[in-house]
């Protein structure tokens, strides 16, 4: 089979060519994809700390802080100490970047409206579903010790 032709080709593309979209519709806004993935997680967990915020967006911690170091630079993110555990520091989006990440969230659900555009509700709900299952697929062989001594 052509690599073309196989699963992972299809779904390299797909992710290729909606990425660009997706930076296309942010670049208005002055954010990269990464940056408002980091963005769109402290809207929902205002406060974590950036180890959590690289584990929710699968980075490494130094990937997210030099994330987070760009978007604190532009006033878009603050870091300060925990309340409690003083050697925590909590990341929480400033008014500011509470504001650019609406206005730039909401361009990105339009996308992600013109994406579906062409399918009906079944077809997004199996294809969400589909993808959901590849993933868990994916991460089971990932996670299985067998799959990393035969995969030599």
């Amino acid at each position: 089979m052509h690599y073309s032709e196989r699963l992972l080709g299809y779904i390299k593309r797909a992710e290729q060519t909606t990425q660009a979209a997706k930076e296309h519709v942010l670049r208005d806004h002055g954010i990269t994809p990464a940056q408002q993935s980091a963005m769109a997680i402290l809207s929902d967990h205002d406060g974590i700390t950036a180890a959590e915020l690289a584990r929710k967006c699968a980075v490494t911690p130094q990937t997210m802080n030099s994330t987070l170091g760009r978007l604190e630079k532009r006033g878009l993110v603050e870091r300060r100490p925990h309340p409690m555990h003083g050697t925590l520091i909590e990341v929480r989006l400033t008014t500011a970047g509470r504001e650019l990440f609406d206005r730039a969230d909401a361009h990105v659900a339009e996308l992600d409206s013109a994406l579906a555009k062409e399918l009906s509700a079944e077809e997004l709900a199996d294809l969400k579903h589909l993808l959901k299952r590849v993933g868990d697929t994916a991460q089971q062989i990932t996670a299985s010790p067998a799959s990393r001594t035969s995969a030599g």
